[in-house]
């Protein structure tokens, strides 16, 4: 983890995409596509911070 504000900040805004499509879709459902559109960012930084949505899952 770093300490760059745009870093924590990207991390944020995926982890709330992620728990909200849990309330709606269930883990099963969702996807990167889902995620990166929900959270407003592209494919690449969402790589950049993890691998799959099992990595984003066990941060929360």
């Amino acid at each position: 983890m770093t300490n760059d504000p745009r870093f924590q900040r990207t991390e944020q805004l995926l982890q709330q995409a992620f728990i909200q499509l849990m309330g709606t879709d269930g883990y099963d459902k969702i996807t990167v596509m889902q995620l990166i559109n929900k959270a407003q960012i592209n494919r690449t930084t969402f790589y950049a911070h993890y691998q799959d949505k099992a990595d984003l899952l066990q941060t929360l």
